[in-house]
């Protein structure tokens, strides 16, 4: 068709695109979404880096108790020695550096749960004139460990009356 065809045709003008919307600035909305995700990603490395730290002692004990040779002399004190740094660790020190022999089998053993008499058996069984048996030093680790897994960081009061071995 021609504009002589058609006259009203001669009258319209081309279209105009309005400019193009920009990313900037943002609505609100997006403003809130970007600071609700940094203060949540802060708070979640704040949990990571103090959950890290709780668990650092916790950590190199059950570290130290795998590295320790079966076979070497003094197992058994080092494995009690271990479970009192680890102790002492995330405890008062005139809570725990003091306990020794019996309280300190009734403490263990009030940190967790189910009592763990394997352990204090084994552990007071170090004063006798036999000496252990490479399974009873393996009993004796995996007690430690399951100790250490179960107690730390310890989550109540120590109150050394509530069990015995």
């Amino acid at each position: 068709m021609t504009t002589q065809a058609n006259p009203a045709l001669a009258a319209l003008q081309d279209i105009q695109t309005p400019v193009e919307i920009g990313a900037w600035p943002l609505a609100y909305g997006y403003w809130i979404t970007l600071a609700l995700i940094i203060c949540s990603l802060g708070l979640i490395t704040y949990w990571l880096i103090k959950r890290r730290q709780t668990h650092a002692a916790k950590n190199a004990a059950l570290a130290e108790l795998a590295a320790l040779e079966l076979q070497h002399e003094q197992f058994v004190d080092q494995v009690s020695s271990i479970l009192k740094r680890a102790a002492l660790s995330y405890s008062p020190r005139t809570q725990v550096a003091q306990l020794s022999g019996d309280n300190w089998y009734k403490w263990l053993n009030a940190q967790v749960s189910s009592p763990q008499n394997e352990l204090c058996e084994l552990l007071a069984k170090r004063f006798q004139a036999n000496p252990f048996s490479d399974a009873e030093k393996s009993k004796l680790r995996a007690s430690a460990q399951r100790w250490i897994k179960s107690a730390l960081p310890l989550k109540k009061a120590a109150k050394s009356e509530e069990s015995t071995c």
